[in-house]
């Protein structure tokens, strides 16, 4: 699953109102009917970070593969502006960034 907190357009640090408000938002601009595809990633998203505990249980046990815009997501504050170094890029395909 993609990162659910860019699904739902928000930050990390959301808290539960926040989430709520942006997911009867996303609902209301792309209802079900007209793509049911996307409302199930709203779904899906909002079920893995609908309360502190499931944020938190979401960033312990979340074990799917960080994909390209999660990565580009992760270097932008470890690497600054420009390119990041060979090292750093590793790093955060391993993981440890």
């Amino acid at each position: 699953m993609r990162d659910p907190y860019l699904i739902l357009g928000i930050g990390r640090e959301a808290d539960d109102e926040t989430v709520h408000a942006a997911y009867l938002a996303a609902v209301k601009a792309c209802p079900p009917e007209r793509d049911p595809e996307r409302f199930e990633a709203l779904r899906q998203a909002y079920e893995a970070i609908r309360t502190e505990r499931h944020r938190l249980a979401h960033e312990c046990l979340d074990t799917a593969p960080a994909g390209a815009l999660d990565l580009l997501e992760r270097a932008a504050p470890v690497t600054g502006p420009g390119r990041p170094d060979a090292e750093a890029f590793r790093a955060l395909l391993r993981g440890d960034g």
